[in-house]
């Protein structure tokens, strides 16, 4: 009990302080305004930004290797970028959000990418062993959508284990994003 009290307070807190999102949706010439990261994530306590790794704020609308049934945010970060170091950590997060239900709200991760479900997945590599992760708990909260400009706004928090230990947590993450969604 104690965990989920303190994972919703920790996600309270990103909600307030990691936000990916602009002012408004549009700017003067009517255009969408682009946020200076489409992702940002805290991940086992540090904040990350956590854009595609080409740049931009645009989902990958054909799903990627989940599907074209599903909008893929996509979040990317090289922890090794600059520091002298033996192989570089690479964090790459993926949020699989159905087409057909695109709805503002709360939506719980499955364990496993389940047909129409939200999915949650995590890979780290660069790092020996390599950690191949397994979503074990989260939601993701779509705070907003429009449809006319096609932006995606929310937050999402989960845990994974390290693919080893499949009982404990290895890994937090939480954050927020802005994507286009075409």
């Amino acid at each position: 009990m104690f965990k989920k009290i303190f994972l919703l307070s920790v996600f309270i807190i990103v909600i307030t302080s990691c936000s990916a999102d602009s002012s408004s949706d549009k700017n003067d010439e009517g255009t969408i305004n682009q946020p200076e990261v489409a992702m940002v994530t805290r991940i086992d306590g540090t904040l990350y930004d956590t854009p595609p790794q080409n740049g931009g704020n645009f989902a990958d609308v054909t799903g990627g290797i989940y599907g074209n049934t599903y909008f893929l945010l996509k979040g990317y970060k090289n922890a090794g970028t600059g520091k002298v170091v033996i192989g570089n950590k690479i964090f790459n997060i993926r949020l699989v959000i159905p087409k057909g239900d695109l709805s503002v709200g709360t939506h719980i991760f499955n364990s496993t990418l389940v047909s129409g479900g939200y999915y949650a997945d995590f890979n780290v590599s660069g790092v020996s062993p390599v950690e191949t992760v397994n979503t074990n708990a989260g939601s993701i909260t779509v705070t907003s959508y429009n449809s006319s400009t096609k932006l995606l706004k929310g937050n999402f928090i989960f845990t994974t284990n390290d693919g080893v230990n499949l009982t404990d947590a290895s890994h937090t993450l939480m954050g927020s994003f802005s994507y286009v969604l075409e």
